[in-house]
């Protein structure tokens, strides 16, 4: 019998001007990268350059050990793809260096999952859903006692 041949589903994404996006963006084998606060920092830092670039408004975040979550505004100027793949191609570049890392490093799943948010109720859903995050996976009982959400 053959080896079976992956297949990936080709991701469509609906690129709508002015939209609130929520965001997911998952480590490679779910690795715990921001388990680490310095690269938390990291990601911060790098996530504050790509806005000069590719403008957006954060309206709240969650760096879990191994993904992340945004809710984020984008004007029509920006595109998500592009954002997102800054985002992740300059933390990688940035860790490297970081941690002189001179090899290939794969630092993330391959794409994101993104969803446009479309009414007032579904930005409060992924609004609490973020916050609640790391309630679900039991890193804390309460959301605020999770220091990496916009909770505060």
């Amino acid at each position: 019998m053959p080896p079976q041949k992956q297949i990936r589903a080709k991701i469509r994404r609906w690129y709508v001007p002015d939209a609130t996006y929520f965001i997911t963006a998952v480590t490679q084998d779910r690795h715990p990268l921001f388990s680490d606060d310095a690269n938390i920092e990291l990601l911060r830092a790098t996530m504050r350059r790509a806005k000069e670039h590719h403008p957006y408004t954060m309206r709240a975040y969650a760096f879990m050990p191994d993904h992340f979550h945004l809710l984020i505004f984008v004007p029509d100027n920006t595109d998500i793809s592009k954002l997102l793949q800054s985002i992740q191609r300059n933390f990688t570049r940035n860790y490297r260096k970081e941690h002189s890392i001179t090899g290939t490093t794969r630092l993330w799943q391959r794409g994101f999952w993104d969803h446009v948010i479309r009414d007032d109720q579904d930005f409060a859903d992924h609004f609490h859903y973020i916050h609640y995050n790391p309630v679900k996976h039991k890193y804390v009982s309460r959301p605020e006692d999770y220091a990496h959400t916009s909770f505060h």
